[in-house]
């Protein structure tokens, strides 16, 4: 089958694609990625990946699961596996992960993709991106994530939701003593604490470790107030306005100040918080369309990962949905070939379906007031 079969456009260098062309390789289908970003070294944070979903991947790469761990934690640096206190999941570097699975992968860089059009007379499409570069294919997957330029141009019209949630996510990076004297015995051997005050949930991790520096990441989340009037809550901002950070907010952490413990009491400081790279993060989260999909698939193209079913970034667990999207479709491929993409869609539905409504629970768990804390 595989010699007989067309090479596969991925739109999206992430999770999904990148672990859908690694999968294709390992089958002999031929594959090219293309990429707005202009290099794979873009993501320096950390995403929770668990047994079920990275195991899979240790065959592809030739590795074996002590050395996916100790090359990928958060913490490698010092010898860490990324160990996490609430599951039997570990903290991994996102971009260290993206470039183990795209090292041998054709992937066409700072291409942002303008329109897709339908060749007359013919089962092709014609990729055509912003620099002017064009490419025809007969199967093209789209896996550019919740703002999917793929789904734009041939879906038009279908948005994600944003959940009612104030969310600002801050970088801070410290010295090794720094870190050694404030945080490491609060994480004790772990990479994540977290904490709730009333319905106020707040998380601190690792993001990076080296010789000189170690990078932390963290979340102050709760629900948004007064039926809309939330000074916070802003779901229709522009994507440029993540970087704006509204006094309220610093105000919101000096009211909390004196309910903290260390750690959270240090990070959350508002005077520290200030000088820090904070953004405003949206929930947003995307149920896939079942007749949408057939129709794509009828022009040969399908959604997968957050381009067709995107969950919020707290709770969501996107990074392993996007990577088993894309190992299941490569296995799809190989046995079915691309001819209908839309009974590959059809028999991943429900699961797409389901994931999106978990992840709104466990968003909604996360900030669940703790009765023995009031």
């Amino acid at each position: 089958m595989a010699s007989k079969l067309p090479q596969v456009t991925i739109i999206g260098a992430g999770l999904s694609g990148l672990a859908l062309g690694l999968s294709l390789q390992s089958k002999g289908i031929a594959s090219i990625l293309y990429d707005r970003a202009t290099s794979a070294s873009r993501y320096n944070y950390g995403i929770t990946l668990y047994p079920s979903t990275y195991r899979p991947l240790l065959s592809l790469l030739d590795m074996d699961e002590s050395s996916f761990r100790r090359t990928l934690a958060v913490n490698a640096h010092e010898g860490g596996l990324g160990s996490l206190s609430t599951s039997d999941g570990f903290r991994c570097h996102r971009g260290r992960l993206e470039a183990l699975l795209g090292r041998s992968l054709s992937i066409q860089w700072d291409k942002k993709l303008k329109e897709i059009n339908m060749v007359p007379a013919s089962r092709d499409l014609n990729v055509v991106f912003e620099d002017g570069h064009q490419h025809k294919t007969t199967c093209l997957v789209g896996c550019d994530g919740p703002h999917s330029i793929t789904r734009q141009s041939l879906a038009a019209g279908i948005e994600p939701e944003v959940l009612p949630y104030v969310v600002f996510n801050g970088r801070r990076r410290m010295s090794p003593e720094e870190y050694a004297a404030r945080i490491r015995e609060y994480m004790k051997h772990g990479v994540q604490l977290q904490t709730r005050v009333g319905n106020v949930f707040l998380e601190i991790s690792v993001n990076d470790m080296s010789e000189s520096r170690v990078e932390l990441s963290y979340v102050y989340s709760r629900p948004a107030r007064d039926n809309g009037r939330d000074a916070l809550h802003h779901p229709g901002r522009a994507t440029s306005g993540a970087t704006d950070t509204p006094e309220a907010f610093y105000d919101e952490l000096k009211s909390l100040h004196q309910s903290l413990a260390l750690p959270f009491r240090d990070v959350f400081d508002a005077d520290r918080v200030k000088k820090d790279r904070t953004l405003h993060w949206l929930m947003r989260c995307l149920t896939p369309e079942p007749k949408v999909a057939q129709q794509l698939s009828e022009r040969g193209v399908l959604l997968i990962g957050d381009a067709v079913h995107a969950t919020p970034i707290l709770g969501g667990e996107g990074a392993q949905l996007a990577i088993q999207d894309g190992l299941d479709l490569a296995e799809y491929i190989s046995n079915h070939g691309v001819d209908n993409l839309g009974q590959f869609a059809s028999s991943k539905y429900d699961v797409w379906r389901r994931s999106v409504e978990d992840s709104k629970k466990r968003i909604a768990e996360l900030h669940v007031v703790d009765p023995s804390r009031v």
